[in-house]
């Protein structure tokens, strides 16, 4: 519960063998929002051709690339916030 930003959200995937605690207090004052999924069995290679194919359009989705030597500054503003962030990329080696 410490890791979400307030009106965030927390996404469970899979099953856990035994039943998880649970701080709902924590959850409730931040307002966080619990998603679960069963599982996304036999799902990544078709989420992978999709991607490869070009069907699918992943890079409305990247605010910004940081280069490498730039890490520091990416995680800096992922630490801000910004409700405008999706999902901010570090680039490893120059294309």
């Amino acid at each position: 519960m410490a890791l979400p930003r307030p009106g965030g959200a927390i996404v469970v995937v899979g099953l856990p063998v035994k039943p998880a605690p649970f701080d709902i207090a924590t959850a409730s004052t931040k307002e966080l929002r619990i998603e679960t999924v069963f599982r996304y069995a036999h799902q990544y290679d078709r989420a992978l051709a999709l991607f490869g194919s070009g069907r699918v359009d992943l890079k409305p989705l990247i605010s910004e690339t940081f280069d490498f030597e730039d890490s520091i500054a990416a995680f800096d503003r992922a630490v801000e916030g910004r409700p405008s962030d999706v999902k901010l990329q570090i680039r490893i080696g120059k294309d």
